[in-house]
């Protein structure tokens, strides 16, 4: 018997001994892993504003984590906007689904984008931290924000793809050229006879095949709106068309535009569409698989406000001066006393070559201080701006804006139906900055047509 209990004694310590090592094993072999980390999912606990010390964290989702432990990481500085570092906490994965944090501090050197490449459990990706500009509220500039929407990058990348392998590869040379913001800001309202300085191919180049490409991606990157994106761009480019066949001369016509891929196109990296003629003008900036800008944009026409070119009718503009006509009859003869102008403004005052020069001062009259119906034509009048973006950015970027409202301002000369020479008015936010001018016509010398620019406080070339 005592033999009996000595045996059975003995047996409970293996099989005790084996399990202790067991666990031992499972806690101490396993190296974290995991299967995907979403970055472009990344939630953040707070907003930092340039030039101001900054902490806060970022959350990152992550699948198919395999339950290992993993260690505090090193610092990651940021690019794009400098100044801040990400750094990881230590902690242990899910088995499954899950998340890291990442601590940010520092101070950020500017308002715009912060992007972060990091690496855990053998992924690697890039998230992006929006960082505020400084201002102060009041009839001084209001604080702006940088903004990263969603967008259709993948379609967008896939069509700029297409075109780009349309043409020769001379043509392809000139399209595409490294990042490079100086030449992003190489635009201008004026003909090819009088602006020579556009950057990329020029589309009297095109083959009928290449045309169809251009237009594909035209369609891509614009909204699908009635009057706004597409249809807009498409009738700005036929009015050259008709300028050139009514004695415009050889400097007007649609085969005088240019497009340049200033970065080359991905759903990842930092680069800009631009195509841009006489009088239109397209920049948009995409990074990390969002549209950082969408700005400057100049859009324009003449004949104005409709015309007729291969028999189809074509309006392009005129919603623009509908709404913001509309905005204005709206204030009661007070309002319009504050939104007044001190002195004429016959041209647009941030056109071409003027970047970064907006006023610090706002003038007029406050959209906080007028009732919800005429803050409501106000919004209607930036929505036709904000509409010549894609579908999906340009639905995000009006909500911005919208939440900026009533700390933004409307101010004009002239008349309120913005159809005589010298008409001017304002929309000027934390953000937006839309200007509408009535000019006297070029070609068509009996009629006026409207220049008009929309620009972003912070987001301009995508806040670079």
């Amino acid at each position: 018997m005592k033999f009996k209990n000595v045996l059975l004694s003995f047996t409970i310590s293996i099989a005790l001994l084996i399990i202790a090592c067991e666990k031992t094993e499972v806690a101490t072999t396993s190296t974290a892993s995991l299967t995907t980390l979403s970055c472009s999912s990344t939630t953040f606990s707070a907003t930092p504003t340039a030039g101001t010390a900054f902490t806060g964290t970022a959350t990152v989702p992550y699948t198919g984590g395999n339950g290992g432990v993993y260690s505090a990481g090193s610092a990651v500085a940021s690019t794009g906007v400098t100044g801040l570092t990400a750094t990881l906490a230590a902690g242990t994965l899910a088995s499954g689904d899950g998340s890291v944090t990442f601590a940010i501090a520092g101070t950020p050197s500017a308002a715009g984008t912060a992007t972060f490449a990091v690496t855990v459990g053998g992924q690697s990706c890039s998230f992006s931290l929006t960082v505020s500009a400084s201002g102060t509220s009041g009839g001084a500039t209001t604080s702006g924000s940088a903004w990263s929407v969603d967008t259709d990058i993948a379609n967008i990348v896939a069509m700029a793809n297409a075109f780009k392998a349309s043409l020769s590869s001379t043509q392809a040379t000139t399209l595409q050229d490294t990042y490079n913001k100086a030449h992003a800001q190489k635009w201008s309202n004026l003909p090819e006879g009088l602006y020579r300085g556009r950057v990329g191919l020029q589309s009297s180049t095109f083959s009928t095949a290449q045309w169809t490409a251009f237009y594909n991606l035209l369609k891509a990157t614009t909204s699908t709106t009635a009057n706004e994106g597409n249809e807009e761009y498409i009738g700005i480019l036929a009015a050259d068309d008709y300028l050139n066949s009514i004695g415009g001369g050889s400097d007007y016509g649609s085969g005088n535009y240019y497009v340049a891929f200033i970065g080359t196109p991905s759903t990842t990296g930092l680069w800009c569409l631009q195509i841009g003629g006489h009088h239109g003008t397209i920049i948009y900036t995409y990074n990390s698989g969002k549209m950082t800008g969408g700005t400057p944009s100049f859009r324009s026409t003449e004949p104005f406000p409709s015309y007729v070119w291969k028999n189809v009718t074509y309006q392009p503009i005129a919603q623009e001066l509908n709404a913001l006509s509309a905005m204005l009859k709206g204030l009661s003869s007070a309002e319009l006393t504050s939104a007044k102008r001190a002195s004429a403004q016959n041209d647009l005052i941030l056109g071409p070559g003027q970047d970064s020069k907006f006023p610090t001062t706002k003038t007029g009259v406050k959209v906080g201080d007028l009732t919800q119906a005429k803050k409501d034509l106000v919004l209607a009048a930036i929505k036709t701006y904000t509409d010549d973006l894609d579908d999906k950015a340009s639905a995000a970027v009006y909500a911005k804006y919208k939440a900026d409202i009533d700390n933004t301002y409307i101010s004009y000369v002239g008349t309120t139906d913005l159809t005589s020479k010298g008409d001017f008015v304002l929309i000027d936010g934390p953000n937006v900055w839309i200007e509408f001018s009535m000019q006297g016509g070029i070609i068509v010398r009996n009629a006026n047509h409207p220049h008009s620019v929309w620009r972003d406080r912070t987001n301009d070339y995508g806040g670079n």
